[in-house]
């Protein structure tokens, strides 16, 4: 059997809060030439698919820790004091 094109899809959901969501998909195809290793090309879209929407994720994921980070700070001290207290426990 010759195969003569592979593909891969590689996509991640991001929990925007308040019931939101974002899906971050990347789809790749390549063409498989004579003698080109399979393995390698897979494992090649594989790592370019997943690079790809970790960068597109990213900033999404750095905003959610800002606005975590913003009601957190909001907070009593005295609330802030136990929550934290209490993530040192686990």
């Amino acid at each position: 059997m010759r195969v003569k094109m592979v593909s891969v899809t590689y996509g991640r959901k991001i929990n925007l809060g308040d019931y939101n969501s974002a899906n971050i998909e990347c789809d790749l195809w390549a063409d498989i030439d004579e003698g080109d290793d399979l393995d390698r090309c897979m494992a090649g879209l594989w790592d370019m698919a997943k690079a790809n929407v970790k960068a597109q994720a990213l900033p999404l994921k750095r905003n959610l820790e800002a606005q975590v980070e913003q009601i957190f700070l909001g907070l009593p001290v005295e609330l802030r004091d136990e929550i934290n207290a209490n993530q040192g426990a686990d």
